[in-house]
């Protein structure tokens, strides 16, 4: 009987020992944090302002996930979505801040997507590369890069460009002005072999982001002349742009989404078609890899065959 006294007053100690080690974990722990971490963990239950008063200091400034941080006119914080972001800065009721968000970047990352996706601000942005000879070979070689990395990137950029009646014309006209790819087609047994046969039924019944082609994406052909591209104030859009240009691996990341986009190689193609196609031509591997594609596309080919005299139509 003594002996189980014994046993159960040193498990009481033991219990108690564990115990206080326990507390003075918690208290060493909870000294050790920052209180700019609890600072931060309920700054997302506060709005912008009583932040704006807490912190006075807007990289401090948190907001729910997928809003984005603005800095308005009259200095004071709020958060909104990434496409009411772009409308604000262009209407002049703030400014953007590229210090802000690269330090953010979630946040940054969500005003790329939201600028890729813009048509209005996309049209400025093709506008601007091509007055900028660095800009628009650094994008060219970005995506040449990208596409010799992922060959399947390279059908979202030739998609549109060969189901698209009038984007198709122009890249007829465009491999017809490239040397490379037309002494390339002439000694192209395959190629030659298809142009001479008889015209195919067409696919365009089935939908035109298919018309005869089992390799194209589904997109949106933009007609850029019916929308009205003018923006409230260009200047803070090009602007934007610029800073986004100054900073090569946030660039980069913005030349990924727009070849994963195409839709948006669409509407590129309507702009500036002629850069984006002697880029892929120029490299040889690619130029075989296009002319693989093409092939493959029954109205694309349809439309080389009507445009050869020798072919039995």
């Amino acid at each position: 009987m003594v002996f189980y006294d014994c046993f159960l007053r040193e498990k009481h100690k033991l219990f108690l020992l564990k115990s206080h080690f326990v507390f003075f974990l918690a208290l060493l722990l909870t000294l050790i944090i920052s209180p700019s971490f609890f600072d931060n963990s309920f700054a997302q239950q506060m709005t912008p302002p009583q932040q704006w008063k807490k912190f006075a200091d807007i990289d401090m400034i948190t907001c729910k996930s997928g809003y984005l941080l603005l800095q308005k006119s009259n200095g004071n914080p709020v958060c909104v979505m990434p496409s009411t972001y772009l409308k604000l800065v262009d209407r002049g009721y703030g400014s953007h801040n590229q210090s802000m968000m690269e330090k953010n970047p979630e946040m940054m990352n969500h005003l790329m997507n939201s600028m890729a996706t813009n048509e209005n601000l996309m049209y400025h942005w093709h506008e601007m590369m091509q007055k900028n000879p660095t800009m628009m070979m650094q994008t060219m070689n970005d995506w040449v890069s990208q596409i010799k990395a992922n060959p399947e990137l390279l059908k979202n950029m030739l998609g549109p460009m060969t189901s698209d009646p009038e984007l198709r014309e122009k890249m007829i006209h465009t491999m017809k002005n490239h040397t490379q790819m037309e002494n390339h087609l002439k000694s192209h047994s395959a190629w030659m072999d298809s142009v001479h046969q008889p015209m195919m039924g067409s696919g365009m019944g089935q939908g035109m982001h298919q018309s005869g082609c089992m390799w194209c994406s589904d997109y949106e052909h933009y007609q850029i002349n019916s929308h009205g591209m003018m923006m409230h104030n260009s200047d803070k859009m090009m602007d934007m742009i610029h800073h986004v240009w100054i900073n090569s691996d946030i660039t980069k990341d913005m030349h990924t989404m727009m070849l994963e986009d195409p839709s948006h190689m669409a509407m590129m193609s309507n702009q500036m078609m002629e850069p984006m196609l002697n880029a892929i031509m120029d490299d040889a591997d690619l130029r075989e890899q296009m002319i693989e594609l093409m092939l493959e596309h029954k109205d694309f080919m349809n439309s080389i065959r009507h445009e050869n005299p020798q072919t039995d139509h």
